[in-house]
């Protein structure tokens, strides 16, 4: 038996016809996810590339963009999003049988890389909300993830049908999302949303914060390896509480003396004005801006500066040494 699917939802999705365009990190995700519910699904990825190559070692049927575009009646895009657009331009645009297109991010269907037609396959949301490892470590489990679903057609953003809703959550499902844990929305909330975390906390704000506290401790002589496990190390023991017991359960399990630090003095490394900082950074996402910047500038020399200073950051160093030490 199934602990995932019932039986008639495993019908369900095996009658849709699903394909994956590319294996990436999702890709691979979602597909091994798939498998494990007895969902079939089949791989389009270029044929001498290293994604195929991990395709067939898993054992999936491969097939190339163009015999895929011409079989089947659901896709799931795990492209990078910046290919998206042109992927589907050259393969699907156009393609009589193709209902749904199947999407683990918002943006390129938000932004209209890849916009919904009358004549088109509706667009459908199955947003996983953590990294593609936790998909498949947590698969099945009582902490596994959390996905935002949503549906729009050329008429834009709607409720889902009857049907829709019914295999669109089994999808979710055999892909590795909590069946209490599916959050019907919008692809403008997944997309929007998603950046901005990703931007000004998860990502962006976060290892910045990082950064300075650590470059703080080094600036006024403290040791190194001791700023680095005050700072970088330590994060994870405090993100757990975070989230095992929300921000004033973490504030009420830590020390006394780290509690009063905490509260009084948080606010002034974080004044009000980062809320301004972070309220133009989510106006660039909303407005489409960062879209435009980001697909005419990923891979620009100005970003691949960034990027490589980034890598040798001090810190980025001492935590490979720290690490290497650790498992000796």
């Amino acid at each position: 038996m199934n602990p995932i699917l019932t039986k008639e939802e495993i019908e369900l999705l095996n009658s849709l016809s699903l394909g994956m365009f590319g294996f990436g990190a999702q890709g691979q995700a979602e597909a091994r996810n798939l498998h494990q519910s007895q969902v079939q699904v089949k791989i389009a990825v270029r044929p001498k590339g290293a994604s195929a190559d991990r395709a067939k070692a898993q054992g999936f049927e491969l097939l190339s963009f163009k015999e895929m575009a011409n079989s089947f009646s659901h896709i799931l895009m795990n492209l990078p999003d910046q290919i998206q657009g042109s992927y589907f331009k050259e393969y699907l645009e156009g393609a009589p049988q193709l209902k749904a297109l199947i999407f683990s991010h918002g943006f390129a269907s938000h932004f209209d890389q890849i916009p919904c037609k009358d004549a088109g396959p509706i667009h459908v949301l199955v947003a996983p909300k953590g990294a593609a490892s936790g998909l498949v470590k947590l698969y099945g489990q009582a902490q596994a993830l959390p996905a935002i679903l949503a549906v729009k057609d050329a008429s834009g953003e709607r409720p889902p049908t009857v049907t829709e809703k019914q295999w669109i959550e089994a999808l979710a499902k055999a892909m590795g999302a909590h069946p209490r844990k599916l959050i019907w929305a919008r692809f403008q909330d997944e997309a929007v949303s998603d950046l901005f975390s990703e931007q000004s906390l998860l990502c962006g704000g976060l290892a910045e914060l990082i950064r300075s506290a650590y470059e703080v401790l080094i600036e006024n002589g403290y040791q190194p390896e001791a700023a680095y496990y005050e700072t970088l190390y330590e994060l994870k023991l405090i993100v757990d509480l975070v989230w095992e017991f929300g921000i004033h359960g973490m504030i009420e399990r830590i020390s006394p003396t780290a509690r009063y630090g905490a509260v009084t003095r948080g606010d002034r490394v974080l004044p009000a004005a980062v809320k301004e900082r972070m309220k133009e950074v989510l106006s660039e996402i909303e407005s489409g801006e960062f879209a435009r910047e980001f697909l005419r500038d990923s891979d620009s020399p100005q970003f691949l500066k960034k990027l490589d200073a980034s890598a040798k950051h001090p810190i980025e160093k001492l935590h490979q040494e720290i690490q290497d030490k650790l498992k000796s």
